[in-house]
């Protein structure tokens, strides 16, 4: 049986749960935003048992976990007072506990090593030592060093957030997306805010189109992702205008970029990857970030790709 752990605001998890529903494959859905109200549970003479929905489970029912997406749990009758934050403290613990029992290679992917994988400046490097083109990067706060950065590479250079970009507002206020920007030398003129906060930035790649590679157990799904800027150019950050004008076409990976990725992931052991690259204008790799718990449903509905299809494979083994 397949264990589900996401939060019921996800469509990712919702596209493959309807996929999963139309296979052979069992699975139980823990979205962290409800179990409370749909599960109960119980540890003794050494074995941990969960209830969801009125039917008991011990670690060992699940042969395969999907890390998806969870979130800190919530519960509509807790409050966030320092007794109701104590509850979801111990609920937290005791799911936990449960979970810390199902070995990890059975998760796709255990969170310690999506951690061990998310942090951009050491996937640069790692990719690098594998062989891997990436881009020059300079990351700093020293208006100086940004200056001959810029001027080394003549002014073909972009910034870019290193963790997620995404600036979550209050409710009632809208949400902000921090996308890669070209830097100009407008932007050299006024540098008193670099000093407040570690900044990156990249040499410019003019690229012929980005790739986004797939990896589920070992099977990859390499799409190109095409949009123009207003000259022609292939767009600097494809995700800008909601993709709405993204043209998608299967792209076939060269034996080279295909065994580096592939170090690459089973470097951090992780069963699942989603990989973002570029073909330059020249012909090109470049990678630029690997996302171990990426999105990619997107891909299948837009019909560029069959992930469900090797995930169902990934669960259907024991």
């Amino acid at each position: 049986m397949l264990l589900i752990l996401s939060n019921s605001e996800d469509v990712t998890a919702d596209y493959l749960a309807s996929v999963l529903a139309r296979s052979d494959i069992e699975f139980v859905r823990l979205d962290t935003d409800t179990v409370l109200q749909r599960a109960t549970f119980a540890y003794e003479a050494g074995s941990p048992m969960l209830c969801v929905d009125g039917v008991w489970y011990p670690p060992s029912r699940f042969s395969n976990v999907w890390y998806r997406r969870p979130e800190r749990l919530k519960h509509p009758q807790i409050d966030n007072s320092p007794e109701g934050r104590l509850v979801l403290d111990e609920w937290a613990e005791a799911l936990e506990g449960f979970l810390a029992i199902i070995e990890e290679p059975k998760w796709i992917n255990h969170p310690s090593r999506n951690v061990r994988a998310s942090h951009k400046i050491e996937q640069l490097t790692r990719a690098a030592s594998l062989g891997l083109t990436v881009p020059d990067t300079l990351v700093t706060q020293e208006p100086d060093r940004l200056s001959a950065f810029f001027a080394r590479h003549a002014g073909r250079v972009i910034v870019k957030p290193m963790a997620s970009g995404y600036v979550e507002r209050p409710e009632g206020e809208r949400d902000s997306l921090i996308y890669t920007n070209r830097v100009s030398d407008a932007h050299l003129a006024d540098l008193d805010d670099l000093r407040g906060c570690p900044t990156m930035f990249q040499r410019f790649i003019d690229k012929q189109c980005d790739v986004r590679i797939t990896i589920v157990d070992g099977r990859h799904h390499a799409v190109g992702l095409t949009a123009q800027e207003p000259d022609g150019s292939q767009r600097c950050d494809i995700r800008r205008n909601n993709m709405d004008d993204v043209i998608y076409q299967p792209v076939a990976l060269t034996d080279e970029v295909r065994l580096r990725l592939e170090s690459l992931v089973a470097s951090y052991g992780l069963r699942f990857a989603a990989i973002d690259m570029a073909v330059t204008t020249d012909g090109e790799w470049v990678f630029f970030e690997v996302n171990p718990n990426g999105q990619w449903a997107w891909l299948d509905l837009a019909g560029a790709a069959n992930i469900a299809a090797s995930f169902v494979d990934a669960f259907s083994r024991k």
